[in-house]
Parts: C-alpha cells; structure tokens; sequence
C-alpha cells in the first residue's frame, strides 16, 4: 500500500500536480516511515514548491535512513543554498562529492557556498575541479574569475593544494581557462593563468609567443579594470555614506553588473527598491535583466504585494510589481495590474477635467470611489505614436502632449512593444492604455524611442495599427550622440570613455556593415545615421502619418512646435504656461577633435536625409 502511493506521487510530479504529489509522498511515508526514497521523492516536490525549509527537513530524513545516497545530499545542498545557509550547504556538497565525485555541479555549488563564506581560495580550487569535469557549465567562468578577484594568496600555492599543477601535459587546459576568462570579462584573472603558464614553462618558445600575444591583446582591459575598480570603490564609499539613499545602491547595483559581479548587483538593486519601492524602478533596465539572472523576481514580487497590500491607493509599485510579474512570465497576472492602475489614472485623469462635477475621493474613507457606473472602455489601439529618436526631445514633447485636455496617456511613457517585447502579445501592451469613456473625444499614445531605429518595429506596427499617426524627432546627430553617452553614464549604464566607446563602435560597424544596431549600450554612431530608419518607416506609412520634426526647432520654438504637433493630431490649440524641458542633460563639454570628428562621420548620411526628405535640416 505504501509503494502505490509513493508511485501515484512519482506519477503526480511527472504531470505537474506537485500539491498532490505532496499529499501522496506524505501518505507513503505515515504507512512506512522508514523508506528514503520518499522523503527524497517528498524534498524534490517541495524543491519545486519553492518550500525550502520543508524541502530540507525531508531530505535530511532520506540521507539519515540512506547515508549512501548522494542526490539526496546535491538537493539538500541546493536547498540549503536558498535558504542562504552556506555552511551547511557546504557540508552537503563535500557530502556527496565525497560519494559522487564526478558530478560538476557539485563542486560548482559548493564554490558558490565557500565564496558567500569568503573562503576564497578553496572555492577557487573547487571552481577549478569544476571546470576539470566540464569546462561548460553557465557562468563558471564568471565565477571563478570573481573568486580569483578577491583573494590574496599566491595561486601557484592554490593550484597545488587543489592537486591541479601545471604541467606539459595539462598546460593546455589552463590555456583553455585564461582564454575563457578574457571571453566573459575577467581580464585580470586572464591574466593571472597567462602569467603562470609563462612562469612554469619558460622555455616553450611556440607557446611562449601565443602567450605574448594573449598578453597584448590583454593591456588595453588592464586600464580598463583599474578604472572600474576606482569606480567600485566610489560607489562602496557612497553607499556607506548614504546608507538609507536607494539611488546610492542603484549605482553600487550598476557598477557590479559592469563588472559582472552578479549576485552582488542583484543585492544591490533589491535594497534599492526595498528603501524606496515607491519609484519607478520598471524604467531601469538594467536593474531587471540583472534580477532576473539572479531569479530574485520572486523577492521583488513579494516586497511589492506587500507594498499593495499595506498602500493599495499607490501607483509606481503596481507597475514595478507588473514588471516583476512581466519577466517571470506571469503575463495575464500583469495584465490584470497594470489594467487596475490604468484604470485608477484614467479615472483620476477624467476626473481633473471635470473639476466639480464628482469628488476625487470619497469624504467617509478617503478612497477612490466606485468605477463600474463610469462604463470606461478598454482602448482598441493608440491613436499616435512618438517613435523617435533617442535624446531628441521625446519626453519633453510626451510631456507636453499629456497635459493636453483631450489626451489620455498610458501608465508607461516607454512601453518598447515593437521593438523588444513583442512576444508578451498585444493585450499585454493594451492593458498599459487608459480605458476611455464612450461619446468622449480622447485621444491615447505612448512614447518609446526604441521603435525608430529597431528593425522589426515598423512591420510590426503597421501589421496591426496601420493607420497610426507616427512622430519622429530628429537632432543633430553629433550633439544626440554626445548627449546620449552621457545620459547613459549618469545612469551608470555605461562604464567606458567617450573616445573608447565610439572606437569600440567602430570597429564594430566596420567589422559587420549589414548590422546596425548592436546588443550594447550607446550606438552612439549608428543611431545618429537616419537615413537608413527613415526609409524603414516610410517604406510602410505614407508620408501623411508621419510627422518628422526637427530638435532644434523644437527646443527654439516649442509652442509652435507643439500647435504643430496638435494639427497633426486633428487636436484643438492648447497653450501651456511654461515648457520646461522634461529630460534635461548637463555635461562639460567634449574635446572638440571628437565633435570634429563626430561631424565628419555623420556629414554623408546628413546629405543623404537631406535629399530623401527633400528638407534642409542645416546641421553643420
């Protein structure tokens, strides 16, 4: 009778029905206490469950009855990892490498224990042994190019207690490791493998060459790493200055992920956002794609639900906790957020237009009254889009545009749909929109700069809201690159040197013409060549829906821009009482042999816009 129902949980996990397969194991093990297997079988499901504690009191149970069991140990190791109690994972990974010893993973986690314990040295060599077993496990590399960052000791004497000496027979693999390490970013501790092999082997004059040649190759990441080491100290020097400031964390948080200190940045940002959750963190990119690679979205979750719960009138935590949400898949849950908090901002926005007529809030509760007699519409499509470019104005003139009493903005200025997430699926970007009332002549749009150079973009808006009205800021391309590098280096997304960044660029351009727009920060050149996107865009769209406005003009002149921009819309004038710039940038000025610079690389696709769009634009 136990056995058919340890089988029924074992065919309970297999189709996902994990709560049953709890129940099931449990019953097995109250018929026969005495069986390992189960209580094995049981700390898997609640592995899965995410209930680590449970997970580990079961699995010490299945190694007490079976000691010679070593998943039993991995898994109590892996729970024992999440529940940040790195000294006992320790002794469960030396556990089971003592019974299992050629299991990668294995020693990888235990690595990952020793560092949280800063025993620096052997969680080096236990990343080595990894490395030994299989030199392609995700982020070894990384990880053990950390460890060798933070310790002191002489590797030579590391390598020999960890039995891995180099060796003519093995140099090759400590070849492979320095190659690696350099590939993931950790030049230093490239280096450091290149160093030793030329120590120990001395006389091998082939190998000797390629080594020097590795070694040069390395110099330029030398200053590299001793800027970004200033940098991390800055920033730790800050954060202990500043210790309740969240922006001091956000930064500390930026620089590690430069760095690729991961878990560390992860830390970071997730104190950034517990100081202050109340802020729109779902702008950060960086912040996200570093919590989602350190899988601490469900922390994040649960400090916004929280945040809800306890402030449900808040507006920035639903949008931070749908972005949580967003990223762990979650979609339709999200959805049913940020529809919430639309639905509250197209109330309050209604309402602020109709001063008089019904109270914002209720006077016995404080809270916003009932919505459901207001018989609000969910939005079927935007009816303009600001497309781009970066740095040309786009916030300001959102910014303009939202105060317009017949405009209705969406919950995001940014939304980034047609550009990168595309695959979240239409009512994903739909629920960012307001709800309209019916017989009211509202009118919606987003904002996102992403769209004007992403290949994919304008396809993708045209198959489904061909008839969009599209608004194109164009700036001249030498002030927008200059003034892009620096706003990014004010938000720490970029770590180079303005003339490092545009060599890198450069060479990338020149080494794949066809591909414009690369994976990193900046593009700070290929963004300013419009050309190439203009004609994208009007490939689609006739030139009716798309309104092409010059920065300048725009900056010089912003009221009439604006009347513009409203004609365009069929929208009525409408005078603001001051236009103050939304998205301001200040910097020194750059080293005038780079604007030259800058103003002879961009002059040929100028000349190429200019007589595309049969329109001066006299950037000189």
């Amino acid at each position: 009778m136990d056995n058919d129902y340890h089988n029924l949980g074992n065919s309970l996990q297999e189709i996902g029905r994990f709560d049953e397969a709890v129940a099931a194991y449990k019953k097995a093990i109250e018929l026969n206490p005495n069986f390992s297997w189960s209580y094995h079988s049981l700390g898997d499901v609640l592995l899965k469950l995410e209930k680590w504690e449970e997970a580990v009191a079961a699995y010490k149970k299945a190694v007490e009855l079976n000691p010679n069991f070593s998943w039993s140990y991995h898994n109590l190791g892996d729970a024992l990892l999440k529940l940040q109690q790195w000294k006992e994972a320790a002794v469960a990974y030396r556990c089971e490498i003592a019974l299992n010893s050629d299991f990668a993973w294995s020693f990888c986690n235990l690595g990952d224990a020793l560092t949280k314990l800063k025993h620096w040295d052997e969680a080096i060599a236990t990343y080595l042994k990894a490395i030994e077993i299989d030199g392609d496990l995700p982020g070894i590399y990384e990880k053990l190019g950390y460890a060798l960052g933070q310790t002191e000791s002489d590797l030579n004497l590391v390598l020999e207690q960890s039995q891995l000496q180099i060796t003519p027979e093995n140099w090759e693999f400590y070849l492979q490791l320095g190659k690696n390490l350099a590939k993931y970013d950790r030049p230093k501790s490239a280096i450091i493998f290149y160093s030793l092999l030329l120590t120990n082997m001395p006389n091998c004059a082939e190998m000797s060459g390629k080594l020097e040649e590795l070694l040069q190759q390395q110099e330029k990441c030398v200053s590299v790493a001793l800027e970004e080491d200033r940098a991390l100290a800055s920033s730790r020097a800050t954060v202990a200055q500043k210790p309740d400031d969240c922006w001091s964390y956000y930064n500390l948080g930026a620089v590690l992920s430069h760095q690729k200190y991961w878990e560390e940045a992860a830390a970071a940002f997730f104190q950034a956002i517990e100081i202050n959750p109340d802020l729109p963190w779902w702008f950060y990119y960086n912040l996200w794609e570093v919590l989602v690679r350190q899988n601490k979205l469900d922390q994040v979750e649960n400090l916004c639900r929280q945040v809800v719960a306890a402030k449900p009138e808040a507006f920035w935590p639903y949008l931070n906790l749908g972005e949580a949400l967003t990223r762990q898949g979650k979609i339709p849950e999200a959805i049913d957020f940020y529809r919430t908090v639309s639905f509250k901002q197209s109330f309050a926005s209604i309402i602020s237009n109709r001063i008089g007529k019904m109270p914002v809030l209720q006077a016995d509760t404080g809270k916003m009254p009932v919505l459901q007699n207001w018989n609000l519409k969910p939005v079927q499509f935007p009816n303009f889009i600001i497309i781009g470019s970066q740095r040309c104005g786009t916030t300001s003139l959102y910014t303009y545009l939202a105060q317009h009493p017949q405009i209705l903005t969406p919950i995001k200025k940014e939304m980034d749909f047609f550009s990168w997430h595309f695959d979240r699926g239409i009512d994903w970007y739909l629920a960012h929109f307001p709800p309209m009332p019916p017989g009211e002549q509202f009118l919606t749009g987003e904002a996102s700069p992403s769209y004007f150079d992403s290949r994919e973009a304008p396809a993708r808006l045209y198959s489904l809201f061909p008839e969009a009205k599209l608004i194109v800021l164009l700036r001249n391309p030498v002030d927008r690159a200059i003034s892009q590098f620096y706003r990014l280096t004010g938000l720490n997304w970029e770590a180079r040197s303005l003339d490092r960044a545009i060599s890198d660029e450069v060479e990338r351009l020149n080494q794949n013409p066809e591909y414009i727009i690369g994976e990193e920060p900046g593009n700070y050149l290929a963004r300013g060549r419009y050309i190439e996107f203009i004609k994208n865009w009007r490939n689609l769209f006739p030139k009716e829906q798309l309104l092409i406005l010059k920065s300048e003009d725009f900056y010089a002149g912003t009221a009439g821009t604006l009347k513009q921009v409203l004609e365009f819309l069929d929208l009525p004038e409408y005078q603001l009482s001051e236009y103050q710039n939304a998205n301001p940038g200040s910097y020194q000025p750059v080293n005038q042999s780079v604007r030259d610079w800058l103003r002879n690389y961009f002059r040929p696709y100028n000349q190429q816009l200019e007589e595309y769009l049969s329109r001066d634009f006299n950037w000189s």
